[in-house]
């Protein structure tokens, strides 16, 4: 195994690059959420411009969640509502009993216990019942201060015996770095484009509003999609230039065979006419030097 943890950590890097434009700083892995817009994503209660979509099958009792994330998120709530089309947050109803405290960039899996506790929102819940499980979460991702995130992901509930686990991709594998905590704790209100209860992201002019939209991740920092990229870069371009060096290397090395090649089928041995004079048998100096001394003869008779 241990070879292959490179090979995750690149591919997991890969994909943090790879989603920075169509998912905000966390989202569902599965089940599969609503379609991400970066105009909504702070608007209760699911952050999305599409509605109700595709409905995944999602078990009673021993589901798990799996995240993925591309920047810090704390303090995600999830909860569950059973209506058909939910339009606002009193909607839901808490999923589990404590936030989760921190998700890291990379992958996440948590589970859902609802057999432990009678009082889960799934206890008394039957099969083929439609539902909309919500993620709610603070970053600072593309503005200096601190966001309340909204994702859905619409499921229909099945018995557990009909339910294969091995089709959730769940997994934990995320980045280790320690980054500071929001200065607020829970989720933030009254901040500026959160809702209808915030102020006005910019009350300046516009060359304001380029600065604040520009900043990203507490104050213009690189965010970890962009140290993930970066390092992705360096990897890649690093192998390319040996790759490259290596073929180059190869190529050379044949033309030199094919060279030698080709000069040991035209190599001669060549003696001088003292040698062969002083030689016996069928030197090719010796026998080109009879050869002209017969043309001489004949041409003097």
């Amino acid at each position: 195994m241990a070879p292959l943890r490179p090979v995750l950590i690149l591919a997991l890097a890969t994909n943090v690059m790879g989603a920075s434009d169509n998912m905000g700083p966390a989202a569902f892995f599965w089940p599969p959420d609503r379609a991400w817009s970066e105009q909504t994503d702070n608007t209760a209660p699911c952050g999305s411009v599409t509605g109700v979509g595709n409905r995944t099958e999602f078990p009673l009792s021993g589901g798990k969640i799996a995240f993925t994330a591309q920047d810090d998120s704390y303090n995600t709530q999830l909860s569950i509502s059973f209506s058909n089309d939910p339009q606002s947050q009193s909607d839901f109803t808490p999923l589990t009993t404590t936030p989760i405290p921190e998700l890291d960039p990379g992958h996440t899996c948590v589970s859902i216990d609802s057999s432990s506790s009678s009082s889960s929102p799934l206890a008394g819940a039957a099969a083929g019942t439609p539902a909309t499980i919500q993620m709610r979460y603070t970053a600072d991702f593309d503005r200096p201060e601190n966001q309340t995130f909204y994702a859905c992901a619409d499921v229909v509930l099945v018995p557990a015996a009909a339910f294969n686990p091995a089709d959730v991709p769940c997994f934990n594998a995320s980045d280790p770095i320690d980054v500071p905590a929001p200065t607020a704790t829970g989720a933030p209100t009254g901040l500026p484009g959160h809702g209808e209860d915030g102020p006005p992201l910019v009350d300046g002019d516009e060359d304001d509003s380029e600065s604040v939209e520009g900043g990203g991740g507490g104050g213009g920092g690189l965010s970890a999609g962009a140290i993930a990229g970066a390092v992705v870069g360096s990897v890649v371009g690093f192998a390319l230039i040996v790759g490259l060096g290596f073929l180059f290397y190869r190529e050379r090395e044949r033309k030199k065979r094919l060279v030698r090649e080709r000069d040991a089928g035209r190599t001669v041995k060549w003696v001088d006419d003292a040698q062969g004079r002083g030689q016996a048998g069928k030197d090719s100096t010796s026998v080109a030097g009879e050869s002209i001394r017969m043309g001489n003869l004949s041409a003097q008779g």
